[in-house]
């Protein structure tokens, strides 16, 4: 790579391209640098280690899950919105860095600042969503960490199992009876 082309933001996008291919502990320095065409020193310019390329890959991650929600969610209200946003979240996280290694990621990484915000906008777009339905306000909270919590929760089936077909059918009686909860 030459001169002036390199950016943090090359080196974290790259870096999401392995793990999304061999899991965060697959990323290392030397392997990173090796990718992008540079020699390891390089990156010290633009990130201060190796803890903080995978705190930015995860951050870098839970911001496209974000997006993508958005993008799925732009003309849908209400229940409908919800409903979609589970869908779309275990859609999203189908492909890509390994479950585990988001799960991981979103945990150890959680008190840094770009990690926590990302986490952060995610749930403020489910909040808002569940504020939508729920019917009682002191209780949005509570379900949207409910909604999460589930949806994260069949994530890690699907994960452990591999009868997709009936996870689906399952999840999707499930989110209903979640939602009409609200």
């Amino acid at each position: 790579m030459k001169r002036g082309q390199l950016s943090r933001e090359i080196i974290i996008e790259k870096g999401l391209e392995i793990a999304s291919e061999s899991g965060l502990s697959g990323i290392t320095y030397n392997g990173l640098a090796r990718e992008i065409g540079i020699r390891p020193q390089s990156m010290y310019r633009y990130v201060k280690d190796i803890a903080a390329v995978k705190s930015g890959i995860v951050a870098l991650y839970v911001q496209q899950l974000v997006t993508y929600l958005k993008q799925q969610l732009s003309s849908l209200t209400s229940k409908s919105a919800l409903r979609q946003l589970a869908v779309a979240f275990i859609d999203f996280t189908q492909s890509g860095m390994p479950f585990t290694d988001m799960v991981w990621g979103i945990s150890y990484y959680s008190d840094e600042v770009p990690v926590a915000d990302a986490m952060a906008q995610l749930r403020r777009l489910t909040q808002g969503l569940v504020a939508e339905v729920s019917g009682d306000e002191k209780l949005v909270k509570a379900n949207t960490a409910l909604f999460l919590e589930f949806v994260i929760g069949h994530l890690a089936l699907l994960t452990a199992r591999k009868a997709p077909k009936l996870d689906q059918t399952i999840f999707d009686q499930n989110v209903d009876r979640i939602i009409d909860q609200f």
